[in-house]
């Protein structure tokens, strides 16, 4: 073999490692890639701070991987009681004799106590004006409770567009709880009808819908525990909804938004309280 017919061989063999070291760099970084992916799929991450803003769902997905902390304010209610029991039997049967009277009432559990409450507002001085006008016209006993959600902090590290989703599904049922709320008091002063009252209700279920399919698309099972504990939150939604609807009449529908929004309110409590474990 010649000098010319060597180094032409010689460069060819050149050509032939550098298209194989090429395609080995590829290799590695498909696989990084879809290593990255899986594990922001799977491996969001959540630790409490010791001690934002509602994040609107969108159809992007920013695969981006960082960290976030997520503060949720500490939120406080006005509930009217109209006892506080030391079982659950006895409360229960006074949520019973209420419901016959067309104010069902809500059981929340605190501590070792149970309290009974017919109706919750966001604003104390309002809360004060309905006991006042249960004991003068209907002569009906009650207390001021105030109802408190805890502050919480949390660390959240994983895709941007899947921590868009789990921040956003921390608000979700709180939200729903004080439109509820807010709109059966509308609804009690003639500032709302219950036609319109069925609309936002209506609107809700579809935010809670959009939500729901956005979280399952962009998370895979088995989902992290604080997205499974969302999803079965947003879940329980269409069995609530359904209760609203059936409701007939302006006050029928007024009692029963005052429950569900109690019901929502201890449960976006209660969540927090398993996040701070």
């Amino acid at each position: 073999m010649g000098r010319v017919e060597r180094r032409m061989y010689q460069r060819a063999r050149g050509r032939k490692r550098l298209r194989r070291v090429l395609l080995l760099c590829i290799v590695a970084l498909i696989a990084l890639g879809v290593w990255l992916r899986w594990k922001g799929q799977n491996g969001l991450e959540m630790e409490p701070v010791p001690q934002p803003t509602n994040t609107p769902v969108t159809a992007s997905f920013d695969e981006t991987v960082e960290t976030r902390e997520i503060t949720l304010e500490s939120h406080t209610w006005y509930a009217i009681q109209t006892g506080i029991y030391s079982t659950r039997a006895a409360a229960e049967e006074k949520v019973n004799l209420y419901a016959q009277r067309g104010a069902p009432g809500y059981v929340n559990q605190d501590g070792d106590k149970w309290r009974v409450y017919i109706a919750c507002y966001g604003d104390k001085d309002d809360a004060a004006a309905v006991r006042e006008r249960l004991s003068t016209s209907q002569s009906v006993e009650t207390y001021l409770h105030t109802w408190a959600c805890p502050e919480i902090t949390l660390r959240l590290t994983g895709m941007v567009g899947q921590m868009d989703v789990a921040e956003a599904g921390l608000m979700l049922m709180h939200q729903a709880a004080n439109v509820l709320r807010d709109n059966a008091q509308k609804l009690d002063g003639g500032e709302m009808t219950a036609g319109e009252a069925q609309e936002a209700i209506a609107a809700l279920g579809e935010s809670v819908a959009l939500w729901l399919n956005t979280a399952k698309a962009r998370f895979t099972a088995p989902y992290p525990a604080l997205i499974q504990l969302e999803i079965q939150q947003a879940e329980g939604w269409a069995a609530r909804q359904k209760l609203l609807q059936k409701a007939e009449g302006a006050t029928a529908l007024s009692a029963e938004m005052k429950l569900q929004a109690m019901a929502l309110f201890d449960q976006s409590c209660e969540l927090r309280q398993q996040l701070m474990e």
